[in-house]
């Protein structure tokens, strides 16, 4: 029987290179480490798991055996507060960036129509998503977010090492706002386009910091790139939070560089629609986007940055400006 079970063990194996396979389709180029395969058993191995699973089934044919209790899954514990969750998940590492973020479709600042605003309040799907968002929002509690800062610092992914692949990118979504600099109106389907740029969604000054440590060493190697360009997102969803922000729009430019307020934005939308879209997990948590010049969101990474993704985030962008500049020598 130890024979027997041996070998339904190695039969019922997972190939260990499936989940590096995946990562390998959305990534630009493979990663350099290879997947450990399972050693293949030998023959003497498989004969004498062959010779024990007939004998198993003529002792059965004879007299039948009870069949084994099944192990049972372990019920939840309701006992932990959040708190001790998030601190629990800390001792956990943290998984690399899985699938690509974005929205399937490109965004667009035209005014929509009657029919398109009627089909849009009418669409089932859109609808569900608006009554889950509810619920969520109604489970969680108001110290949700503050309390997964304990695991990570926020952090609920690594950042790519390389880009995400052109032909499984998604496009990032519209935002719209008040450009720091003058006031106006402005939005992402207007800032985008043309250019390579990272693109920063800050919405406190923990956040801010979050961001400056991602696009500080990106900023200095190609912020002189004339096809380059640091967006900032002030995003304040809280309609208080948007006012006192307005408040003291003074101060806030005399902290931001002037070049730099031409695309600053002060964003006052709802993201609950696109929230898990491009993986703004954690209010307190800043995220910063490595956007193309076709509006396609190619790298993505939040919380404070660790070396080797600040690096990741150099080496994308000039990669994408190199491209950038291939194809218009080529006009």
């Amino acid at each position: 029987m130890q024979h027997l079970t041996s070998a339904a063990r190695s039969a019922c194996r997972v190939p260990a290179g499936a989940a590096l396979a995946r990562q390998q389709r959305l990534y630009s180029t493979p990663r350099d480490e290879t997947p450990p395969h399972s050693p293949a058993p030998s023959s003497g191995e498989s004969s004498l798991g062959k010779a024990s699973a007939s004998s198993a089934a003529a002792s059965s044919s004879s007299s039948a055996a009870p069949a084994p209790a099944q192990a049972q899954a372990p019920k939840p514990d309701f006992s932990q507060s959040t708190s001790t969750a998030a601190a629990a998940a800390n001792l956990q590492p943290l998984p690399f960036l899985s699938h690509p973020l974005g929205v399937p479709e490109r965004p667009s600042n035209r005014k929509l129509t009657w029919s398109e605003v009627r089909s849009r309040a009418l669409d089932r799907d859109r609808r569900l998503q608006v009554r889950q968002n509810i619920v969520k929002e109604a489970t969680q509690g108001y110290f949700h977010d503050f309390h997964k800062l304990r695991s990570h610092g926020g952090k609920t992914w690594r950042a790519p090492g390389t880009l995400i692949r052109d032909d499984r990118s998604l496009y990032f979504p519209l935002m719209s706002g008040t450009r720091l600099a003058d006031g106006k109106e402005i939005d992402t389907a207007q800032l985008l386009p043309g250019k390579v740029s990272i693109v920063a969604i800050l919405t406190s000054a923990v956040s801010e910091e979050h961001t400056k440590s991602f696009y500080t060493a990106a900023f200095e190697a190609h912020g002189s790139h004339p096809a380059f360009q640091l967006v900032q997102i002030n995003l304040q969803e809280n309609r208080l939070k948007s006012v006192l922000v307005r408040m003291f729009l003074s101060s806030l430019r005399q902290k931001i560089a002037p070049p730099l307020a031409e695309t600053y934005m002060l964003c006052a939308q709802s993201m609950d629609l696109q929230r898990e879209a491009i993986g703004l997990h954690n209010k307190h948590v800043g995220y910063t986007y490595l956007v193309g010049p076709d509006g396609l969101i190619r790298w993505a990474g939040g919380a404070f940055a660790e070396p080797s993704e600040q690096q990741a985030l150099v080496a994308c962008t000039g990669v994408l400006l190199g491209r950038l500049d291939g194809a218009q020598s080529k006009k």
